[in-house]
């Protein structure tokens, strides 16, 4: 696990090489690696997870990662969903992208909005909120 700020490129291609040694996809989250650290509790002990946040995402970085799943917020102060999807369909990129919706009333307008913009990306929310148990399930799959 890592972050561009806490890891050279060189680690990017290192954490390739142990992804695809171990035959796990890598997961992408990103976003503010404080907040989003607490992810790691929804995926098996094996999966490479790699925290990057959204501007220091480049097309290298991308291509180097090769990441299975994608994972965001919906919306946090640099970025929101709709800005990666640009970023993640402007590289032909077909993996899985979810975003994580906290609370929000309406969570069906952005995966119609995202889907509506960027059909080919095969995109969905995670719906998370108060009154769910303190660990939530994913209602859909992560990849």
């Amino acid at each position: 696990m890592g972050s561009i700020r806490q890891n050279g490129f060189g680690a990017i291609v290192a954490l390739r090489q142990a992804r695809d040694q171990s035959g796990e996809g890598m997961v992408l989250v990103v976003g503010e690696p404080q907040r989003m650290h607490v992810l790691r509790r929804h995926f098996p002990g094996r999966s490479g997870m790699f925290f990057i946040e959204f501007q220091d995402l480049t097309p290298e970085a991308f291509a180097a990662l090769q990441p299975a799943c994608v994972v965001s917020q919906v919306m946090s102060a640099e970025f929101d969903c709709l800005d990666l999807g640009a970023f993640l369909d402007g590289l032909s990129y077909r993996g899985a992208f979810r975003v994580l919706a906290q609370d929000l009333p309406r969570p069906e307008i952005v995966r119609q909005e995202a889907r509506a913009r960027f059909p080919r990306l095969n995109f969905d929310v995670i719906e998370t909120g108060a009154e769910r148990p303190a660990s939530p399930r994913p209602r859909v799959p992560l990849h």
